[in-house]
């Protein structure tokens, strides 16, 4: 297992890293194109999120037909070499609409990456399947921690650079699992339901605590100005706090996964869940200190929360793997996708503190429901 574990997580590594070059230097390109009404950031933010909307809803089709097929690694592989050609596209976009289209297209192909890649890694994984997961996010994201400072660096000699370094570093990811990352066929179609229908109703509050819990971190950047501002801090400690954020997550992913493996998916998940929601509330404390040791404490939270209800969600879901990984991953990017715009509507027309209470709430209502009605 660790061979082919280290195999996959290595190759993502990878594509982790280039694809994370490209997501930061988008909104620098976004400025170059648009001649719009709209304000730049407002731009930046509808075509960003345009990935996580079709990301999401093509991630339960992607499932589907990944467990038709059986076969997870020629779809891991294919999608990889597709996205590396998408983001070279990058390098050649001179409108508005044409990056919108290449967003809505990128989307749908990395939907096919990214349940194929979490299937192959719950196969490989076997009983360890806490451990598994945590490995494989381990790499992914010190992948993805380390790319804003190269991209930082190979923009001095322009952006399309960023780019085609980029789609080199996919491009070799995907040769990386052809060659070193075995087969793997689909076997337990005959064992679980290929129906949504069927689908296990005790995973529906954990795919939308989920949900919510990504939204919440995935607003923290673009409210960077209201932190700014309430903290009395520059841009720099901002920087460096969402740097520590991301290193003691990626240490903290493998012991995450360790644990949930010993205690279990589901009271790992529980307790998670419960101290994200408490630390959200700390948010709205305006103390520099403060901030800096929430931030700290969840990364560890943050990685026992992904570790645990990945876990859960393939032990309980009642569906084929490629399937729950394909609701999974689609749970996470609808997070994404909403957690900006929900923060921004609430922060600029109720008030910032109201975006913490509603995210902390809504990540802890549907687990507490679940314990409450024993479903």
């Amino acid at each position: 297992m660790e061979r082919k574990l280290l195999s996959i997580s290595a190759a993502r590594f990878s594509d982790s890293f280039g694809g994370g070059m490209a997501y930061f230097v988008l909104p620098i390109l976004i400025s170059s194109l648009s001649i719009s009404e709209l304000p730049v950031d407002t731009a930046s933010g509808i075509v960003i999120s345009l990935w996580g909307m079709f990301a999401t809803l093509s991630q339960p089709f992607a499932g589907k037909i990944i467990e038709r097929s059986g076969k997870p690694k020629k779809y891991l592989t294919g999608s990889l070499v597709l996205t590396s050609l998408l983001i070279f596209l990058y390098s050649r976009v001179e409108t508005m609409p044409e990056l919108v289209l290449l967003r809505a297209f990128l989307g749908i192909v990395e939907s096919f990456m990214l349940v194929s890649s979490l299937t192959v890694v719950l196969y490989i994984s076997g009983r360890k399947r806490g451990e598994g997961f945590g490995v494989y996010n381990t790499f992914t994201d010190l992948g993805f921690s380390v790319s804003p400072t190269v991209a930082g660096f190979l923009i001095l000699y322009g952006i399309n650079l960023v780019f085609y370094f980029s789609a080199i570093l996919v491009l070799a990811s995907s040769l990386g699992i052809l060659l070193f990352v075995d087969d793997i066929e689909i076997r337990e179609r005959s064992k679980k339901s290929s129906s949504w229908r069927n689908l296990s109703r005790e995973v529906i509050p954990v795919f939308i605590s989920l949900s919510f819990a990504v939204a919440m971190m995935s607003s923290i950047v673009p409210l960077e100005n209201s932190f700014l501002t309430r903290l009395k801090i520059t841009p720099l400690e901002f920087g460096i706090s969402f740097t520590l954020y991301l290193l003691v997550r990626t240490l903290s992913n493998t012991p995450a996964g360790i644990l949930t493996d010993r205690l279990g998916s589901w009271r790992v998940y529980g307790i998670s869940s419960a101290l994200l929601s408490i630390t959200g509330l700390f948010f709205m404390v305006e103390s520099f200190s403060t901030f800096l040791a929430v931030r700290l404490i969840q990364g560890f939270i943050v990685a026992m929360v992904y570790t645990s209800s990945a876990v859960y969600i393939a032990e309980k879901s009642n569906i084929g793997y490629a399937m729950s990984m394909g609701l999974l991953s689609s749970s996470i990017t609808a997070g994404l996708t909403a957690g900006p715009l929900i923060a921004g509507l609430l922060s600029g027309y109720i008030g910032f503190d109201y975006v913490y209470i509603f995210f902390s709430l809504m990540i802890s209502l549907p687990v507490i429901a679940k314990s409450i009605l024993k479903f």
